[in-house]
This record gives structure tokens, C-alpha cells and sequence, in this order.
């Protein structure tokens, strides 16, 4: 996993988009003060969840808003977007990418959004707990953050550790565990209170239960004697009510018969109106064709007069025309010969231009090889120069390997020097007896021969006895071996002299290589400089050659002006000539239209006159037809009125009957509608239910009296008690078994609050002793010695233990860590910072100008620490130091081009030769 991308809307000085891509390895924010660098830091901490403004370097959360310049307006928003890539799922999503997205609007309303869905803040924090990156994880590292750090008391210093240790989520669930725990206890006791106080109002409403039940008893016995007479009573209203049904029935249906006749007769004299109207509609249109006949035939007659007379005019037209049409096909081939003439010359250019174009293809050749071997040229410089810069570093490291050297010399010799005053005596003594015993082995050696003259062997070989040469030589090599002992320092193939020489000639090397690359330099740019030459008389003659070129196309395009302009006239004495003939066309054929409609009008007079008659005949005999269909219409008529003569003396013994009938339904509804509002039931039910019974309305009238009694003496009643002394049993006994589920379930919490203990304290332990160990390995390194070591403050409770700093860098012994200077407390939080990424690295860690109080030694070792880790993790360091910047992979320039507004600037340090290169050439060029 590492961070893909920073975008940045309205954070801050932040005013335009800004997008910031980031790849592994080491990156390096350089920025003049107030450019807005630490802005940077500050708006990954705000994506991740910052809720305090101070801890952004604001006053209240809105000040990371862009608030306007003089010459912008001020942001309508803000909004801070960062991209992880999550291929090795590093997150528990299972998406390749992770994106984090916070918008903050002036109104105060903040918005997260996960992968660009709408998230709450505690589902980012949930995402990123446990990563080693946060708002206030060791993936940020602020100069004031160290302070923090090593100023804060031991128990807010724990959370650094518990990141790393990977517990934050385990105390995540032990708070939330915690909670439920509390909760339970206080479901408990409420539950229990609840059970005390039902006990007493059951015992109540069991007693009111027994009472109501006696009552609903009786009432049962009251509504059954009650129904009874009320169906005695309907049973009489409807036997009542069918008789006199029968009789209006029978009123009413001689009523409808004479209202049939009478609507049958009316809708038959309506059936005749409506004949009758369309006879009277026919005979009107007849006089309306009869009348538009005279008029058609007399404006036939009048058009066919005009038609004569434009027939004349087209026929004088036609004429004009035709000589029109002459006139303009001799213009348009005097204008064909002069365009041939023009193509022709035309042709003779283009074959020329072409010839030109080869001859430029050429020259471009020639100048795109130059071009080539120039270039081939420049990279073999550059390739020299760049090999001249190695060895240079080269050089440099191996003057330093020499330096080294002549101080190790130096210091072997001082050595030398000081153990062979100390020996020198014993030396002296060894020398003096190696002489003594020379001496007298050369007495020995002279009596010898003496003896071996003398021939007396047994004196010689006494004498020769006496001479211990093994002794002697064991003596003379322990005196040789320290006399050769500083002659190896020197001279020996692995001493220092050795060293140096072979040091010594590695620069000789180094520096014949870079005369030889030098010399090949210049003779590479002087061969650039002849080729340069060769290059600009191709290109000169290439614009010669254009020049050539754009004058025969400026000929050539004024030639086919003049072919296109002549086209154009022919084109337009063409268009002329087919508007002349089109004008012809359309004259002949109005002329034929005209003469055929003559023929057409001569035609329809002569056949209208026949229709006419035909006409006149019609309508005689339509006249006759309407006025018997009048005759008929009278009649009916007078049927209808007898009719409804008869109808009006039925009326009124039909409204005696409806009364009579209303007045019965009006009792039989009153009683259906009692029944229903009393008992629920419709009169068809209560049919059903008493149909079969035989019964007696005094008995029944003696059980209701019976039944009212016995209820009034019960008193008042609950009628509701049943039902709650049910509803509270089943509450009560509800009650209960919930108790024995939150007692089961409080075990269950109390048994994963002690899990959740024991294994994030046997992590957290597990973490700390590592982080520890790494921290003394790292303190030491930073320090060039020193000691440091961390402690909990509680051994016995390491789960809300704090943990306290020790450091004391070499030479000092420090009490507390207010005490340690800027630098020294920079180097520690930074020692206690890798120490944990040793353990637990971050996949990205931000450092905004901690390096700021070191001195370039320590800005150095601080390099160098962070070139170890920079290959498992992305560094993003805020600095104005130059031996940082100089490490870094990529850097980004922030600046103000805007008065307050920041900008980004990007540049790959690998690649910057090659740009420089690049911008050199083009000014060559």
C-alpha cells in the first residue's frame, strides 16, 4: 500500500485545484516561509478527522477555508481528497483504491466520504485505527508534535504505542464492550424495579378480573333474551311489510305499462322529427345545388375567355427566350478556350514544384541524419559527463578513504612509537645478548679450528657443543619479529602504506580516465560544431528552396484563381442558359395546362346541364314524401294525450301505499340498525341464529327483568380487568425471562471484556519490549553513542500504564527531557519514531521541518536513518535543509506567484540533468 494522490480544493491558501501525486520512496516539500508548506501537513491531518482548529494553527474550524485575496473572492467551500492504493488490501475493503474525501461548508456542516460515498467521521476512523495512520498517529510528525511528544505525560503518550501495538481496535471494543456491560447492569435493576411494583397490581386486577368475568356472564344471558324479542318484534314488521309490498307492486306495474306506451310512442315522433328534418335538409341542399350550378356554369365561361387571352402572352414569351439562349451558348465557349489555356500553364508549374518538393526531401534527409549524429553526439557528452561527475564523486570518497588512511598511520605510528619506549630497554637487552653470544660463539668457532688442526677431535667436538645455533635462532627471531613488526605496518601487503597506495593509484586512475573523457569531450563538441555547420547550409538551401517552392504556388494559386473565376462565369452563363430553358419548360407547360383546361370547362358546362334537369326532378318528388310524414306525426300525438290521462288517475292511490310501505321500513331499519349498534349483528345473522327456535315473548320478557336484577347487584364493574390482568401476567412473565437473558448476556460481555484484556496486554507488551530494544539501537546511532530506554509506569496494570522517556546523550546525564536542547529533543522523538517503525512501519509518514533544529552532522545521521527505511515506507519531509533535500527522489516546490495563494511546483531529481539537458540543446538550437 502506499499514497497515490493529495487533492486539495479551498483548503487554506489552497485557492485553485491542486492535485499532488506522490510515488514511493523519498519526497522532499522545499518552499520559501509562508508559502503555505506546512498547509500540505495540515490538510491530511484535517481529511483524516482533526476536530480541534488550533490543532491546524486556526482559531475556529472555518479558518481552514480559503478566505479571499484583494484579487479573489473567498471559497465556498473546502475540501481535502487523499488516495491510498489498497492492492495488497492493506485496508479491510475490498477495493484496489481507498479514498478519503472531508468537505467543510462556512455554515459549519462537514462531509466525509469514503471511496465518494457519504460516510460518518467514526466508519474513516474505524477504517484507518490500526494502520499507523491518523490525525494524531506517528504517520505525522510536526516540530510541535515533538514537543508534544516529549512533553506530554506518560499516560498521553501511550497512544503511540497502542497504534503501533495494533490495540486501538481492541480498546475500541473494550470501551464499547464497557458500555454494554454498564448498560446491562442498568437494564437490570430497572427490570427488577419494574417486577417489584407489578406484584401488587396483579393481586388487584386479579380480584377485578374475577368480578368482571361474573358480569360478563349475566350480560351474556341479558343480550340472548334481549335478541329474542327483538326478533319477535322484526318478524311481525316484515310479515306486515311483504303484504303491503304486493299491493304497490301491483299499482306500479300498470303505471310502467302506461309510461312504456307513452316513451314508445314519443320516441317514434321523435324518429319522425328526425326524418322528417332530413328530408327538409335534402330538399334544401337540392335548392342550394340547383342554385350553385347557375353560378359554377357562368365562372366556367368567364375562365375559359382568360385562358384564351395568356395563352397569346406565353406564345410571344416563348419567343424571347429562344433568342436569349443563343446569345448566352456563344459567350460560354469563348470562356472554355480561355480556361484550357490557363490549365495548360498551370500543369507546367505544378511538374516544376514537384521537383522542388524531391530536391527539399533530400536536403531534409540530409539535415534529419546530421541532426541524428548531433544528438548521438550530445548523449555521449552527456553519458562523459555524467561519468566525469561519478568519478568526481569518486575522487571525493576516496580522498576521504585517504584521509582515513594517513590518520590511521598516523595513528599506528603514535602507537609504534609509545610501545616502543616502552620496550626499548628490553630490546636493548635482547640486542646485547644476540651480540654476546655471537661473540662467543666466534671464540668457539676460532678455538674450533685451532682444535681441527690440531687433529684433537675430542676438544673439537666440545667446543662445537658449546655452539647452540636453535637457541640462538628462536632468540634472533623473536628479535626480528618485533623489529619487523612496524616495518609490516608500513610495507606489508595489508598495511597502511599498502592502503594508501592502492588508494593512491585509484586516483591516478580516476583522474587519467576523467583527462581521456575530457579530451573526448572536446573532440565530440568540436565534431558537434562542423556538424552544426553542414546542418545550417542544408537548411539554408532547404529555405531556398522553399522560397522557390511558395513562388511557384503563389503562381500556381493565382492560375487557379483565374480557372476558378472563369468556371465560375461559365458556371453562371450555364445556370443562365438552364434558368432560360426552365422558364421555357415551365411557360410551355402552363401553356398546355391552359389549353387543356379550356377543353376540360367546354366540356363540364355541357354535362352539368344534364344534371340540372335530373336535379329539378328530385326535389318534386322529396316535397311529396315530407308532407305524409307530417300527416303521420299528428297522429301519434294524439295517442299520447289519452295516455297520460289515464296515468294521472292512478297517482294517487300509489303515494297511500308508498307511505304506508315507508312507515314500516323506517321501524324495520330502526330495529336492524339497534341490533347492529347493540350486538354487531345484521337481521339475515339473526335469522340464522333464532329461525329454528321456539319462542314465547313473556318468557323471554321474564329472563330479561331476571337478568337486569342480578347485575345490579354486583356494583360497579372493570369491564377492562380481564383483559389487563392478561396483558400484565404476560408483561410480568415477559419481564422475566428478559432478566434471565441480561443476566446471560452480561457473562457473555464480562467473559470478552477479560479476552479483549489479555490479548491486547500480551500485545502491547510484546510491542513495547521491541519498540524498546529499537529505541536504544536508534538513540545510539543518532547520537553516536548515548543511552535511552522507555518504561511503564505501572509494570503491574500495563493496560493503562503510561510510558516515560529516558535519553541521555553521550556525555551527559539528564534528569528530564525539558532539560535536552532543541536538536537533542528533535533526534529523540525522531530515534522513538523509527524505533517504532522498526516494529510497525506506516505505509507513509509526514515530516514537517523536525530536522529544522539539527546541525548538519546530525542532519546527516537523520539522512541516513531515513535512507534505510524509505524503501518500505513513503517519506514526504517538509525542509529548508539542503543535505535533506538532496536525498529526496522527487520534490515539490511550494510557492506564492499569487500574493496568498499557493502553488505546486514538481520535479523529479533523476531526471533533472536530463531536463537541464534538454533546456541547453533547445537554446543550441
Amino acid at each position: 500500500m502506499h499514497l497515490k494522490s493529495l487533492n486539495i480544493v479551498g483548503f487554506k491558501t489552497f485557492a485553485d485545484e491542486t492535485e499532488i501525486a506522490f510515488d514511493p520512496g523519498f519526497t522532499a516539500v522545499v518552499g520559501p516561509n509562508g508559502s503555505g508548506k506546512s498547509n500540505i501537513v495540515d490538510s491530511v491531518k484535517w481529511v483524516f478527522g482533526e476536530k480541534s482548529a488550533k490543532g491546524l494553527r486556526g482559531e475556529k474550524m472555518d479558518d481552514v477555508i480559503f478566505h479571499g485575496t484583494e484579487s479573489r473572492r473567498a471559497a465556498g467551500f473546502s475540501e481535502v481528497s487523499i488516495l491510498f492504493d489498497n492492492h495488497d488490501n492493506y485496508f479491510s475493503i475490498d477495493f484496489p483504491s481507498v479514498k478519503i474525501t472531508r468537505r467543510l461548508y462556512p455554515d459549519g456542516e462537514n462531509e466525509y466520504y469514503l471511496n465518494d460515498v457519504r460516510s460518518a467521521r467514526k466508519d474513516i476512523e474505524k477504517t484507518l485505527l490500526d494502520t499507523g495512520i491518523g490525525k494524531s498517529s506517528y504517520s505525522i510528525l510536526e516540530q510541535g508534535r515533538v514537543d508534544q511528544i516529549l512533553n506530554s505525560k506518560p499516560e498521553e503518550r501511550r497512544a503511540i504505542f497502542e497504534e503501533a501495538a495494533g490495540v486501538s481496535r481492541f480498546k475500541l471494543d473494550r470501551k464499547e464492550a464497557t458500555k454494554k456491560l454498564d448498560d446491562t447492569n442498568q437494564n437490570l435493576l430497572r427490570i427488577q424495579d419494574i417486577m417489584n411494583s407489578m406484584i401488587k397490581e396483579m393481586e388487584t386486577k386479579e380480584k377485578q378480573s374475577e368480578k368482571a368475568e361474573a358480569y360478563f356472564k349475566l350480560k351474556a344471558e341479558l343480550d340472548e333474551s334481549d335478541k329474542n324479542l327483538r326478533y319477535l318484534k322484526l318478524r311481525d314488521f316484515k310479515k306486515r311489510m311483504k303484504k303491503s309490498d304486493e299491493d304497490l307492486l301491483d299499482i306500479r306495474d300498470k303505471n310502467k305499462n302506461l309510461l312504456s306506451q307513452i316513451q314508445d310512442e314519443t320516441s317514434l315522433i321523435s324518429e319522425k322529427e328526425k326524418f322528417k328534418e332530413a328530408k327538409e335538409r335534402e330538399i334544401a341542399d337540392i335548392d342550394k345545388k340547383l342554385f350553385d350550378h347557375l353560378s359554377r356554369t357562368q365562372i366556367q365561361k368567364e375562365k375559359i375567355s382568360k385562358n384564351k387571352t395568356f395563352i397569346a402572352e406565353y406564345d410571344i414569351r416563348l419567343s424571347d427566350i429562344s433568342r436569349v439562349l443563343d446569345e448566352e451558348n456563344q459567350s460560354a465557349v469563348k470562356l472554355e478556350v480561355e480556361k484550357k489555356q490557363i490549365e495548360s500553364e498551370t500543369e507546367h508549374l505544378k511538374e516544376i514544384q514537384t521537383h522542388l518538393s524531391k530536391e527539399i526531401q533530400n536536403q531534409e534527409v540530409i539535415r534529419k541524419d546530421l541532426e541524428d549524429k548531433i544528438k548521438s553526439e550530445e548523449e555521449s557528452i552527456l553519458t562523459k559527463e555524467t561519468k566525469i561527475q561519478e568519478n568526481e564523486k569518486r575522487h571525493i570518497s576516496l580522498r576521504e578513504k585517504q584521509k582515513l588512511i594517513i590518520q590511521e598511520l598516523i595513528q599506528e605510528l603514535e602507537n609504534k612509537k609509545k610501545e616502543s619506549q616502552g620496550n626499548e630497554e628490553k630490546r636493548n637487552e635482547d640486542k646485547a645478548v644476540l651480540l654476546a653470544n655471537l661473540e662467543s660463539y666466534q671464540m668457539y668457532l676460532e678455538t674450533s679450528y685451532s682444535y681441527l688442526n690440531q687433529g684433537n677431535l675430542e676438544d673439537l667436538s666440545t667446543e662445537l657443543r658449546k655452539i647452540d645455533l636453535s637457541s640462538y635462532k628462536e632468540q634472533l627471531n623473536v628479535f626480528l619479529q618485533k623489529e619487523d613488526s612496524f616495518r609490516n605496518l608500513l610495507f606489508d601487503k595489508d598495511g597502511v602504506l599498502s592502503k594508501k597506495e592502492v588508494v593512491d593509484q585509484d586516483i591516478e586512475d580516476l583522474l587519467l580516465e576523467n583527462e581521456n573523457l575530457t579530451r573526448s569531450i572536446r573532440e565530440s563538441q568540436a565534431l558537434i560544431l562542423s556538424l552544426r555547420n553542414h546542418w545550417e547550409t542544408a537548411r539554408n538551401l532547404i529555405v531556398d528552396l522553399d522560397k522557390k517552392v511558395l513562388e511557384t504556388q503563389s503562381r500556381i494559386d493565382n492560375q487557379t484563381r483565374q480557372t476558378v473565376e472563369l468556371n465560375d462565369r461559365i458556371a453562371e452563363i450555364f445556370k443562365r442558359i438552364a434558368s432560360s430553358k426552365e422558364q421555357e419548360t415551365g411557360i410551355r407547360e402552363k401553356r398546355e395546362k391552359l389549353e387543356k383546361e379550356v377543353i376540360s370547362l367546354e366540356k363540364e358546362i355541357e354535362d352539368s346541364y344534364q344534371e340540372f334537369l335530373s336535379m329539378s326532378k328530385m326535389l318534386e318528388s322529396e316535397k311529396e314524401s315530407l308532407q305524409k310524414l307530417l300527416e303521420e306525426i299528428q297522429n301519434l300525438k294524439s295517442n299520447i294525450s289519452k295516455n297520460q290521462e289515464v296515468f294521472q288517475t292512478l297517482l294517487p292511490l300509489l303515494s297511500e301505499k308508498e307511505r304506508t310501505s315507508s312507515a314500516l321500513k323506517v321501524q324495520i331499519d330502526s330495529l336492524i340498525e339497534e341490533l347492529y349498534n347493540d350486538y354487531s349483528l345484521t337481521d339475515s345473522e339473526l335469522e340464522m341464529e333464532k329461525g329454528g327456535a321456539t319462542l314465547e315473548q313473556k318468557e323471554e320478557e321474564r329472563r330479561l327483568r331476571s337478568a337486569k336484577s342480578e347485575i345490579q347487584l354486583l356494583g360497579s364493574i372493570n369491564p377492562l380487568a380481564i383483559e389487563e390482568y392478561r396483558t400484565i401476567k404476560e408483561v410480568y412473565e415477559h419481564n422475566l425471562k428478559q432478566k434471565e437473558d441480561i443476566e446471560s448476556s452480561k457473562k457473555d460481555i464480562e467473559d470478552v471484556l477479560k479476552r479483549i484484556n489479555t490479548e491486547s496486554e500480551k500485545l502491547f507488551q510484546e510491542t513495547f519490549e521491541k519498540i524498546k530494544a529499537n529505541f536504544q539501537e536508534t538513540f545510539s546511532t543518532l547520537f553516536n553513542g548515548g543511552r535511552a530506554t522507555l518504561e511503564l509506569t505501572e509494570k503491574e496494570d500495563s493496560l493503562n500504564s503510561g510510558v516515560e522517556i529516558m535519553a541521555e546523550p553521550p556525555g551527559k546525564h539528564v534528569q528530564n527531557l525539558r532539560l535536552l536542547s532543541g536538536g537533542e529533543k528533535s533526534l529523540t522523538a525522531i530515534a522513538l519514531l523509527f524505533a517504532i517503525y522498526m516494529v510497525k512501519p506506516s505505509p507513509f509518514c509526514f515530516l514537517d521541518e523536525i530536522d529544522a533544529a539539527l546541525d548538519e552532522a546530525n542532519k546527516l545521521r537523520f539522512c541516513q536513518i531515513l535512507d534505510r527505511f524509505k524503501d518500505k515506507t513513503q517519506f514526504i519531509v517538509v525542509s529548508h535543509a539542503q543535505s535533506t533535500i538532496s536525498r529526496a527522489n522527487a520534490i515539490f516546490g511550494v510557492t506564492n506567484e499569487e500574493p496568498g495563494i499557493s502553488k505546486i511546483v514538481s520535479l523529479r531529481l533523476d531526471e533533472a540533468k536530463v531536463f537541464s539537458k534538454q533546456l541547453s540543446k533547445t537554446g543550441t538550437d
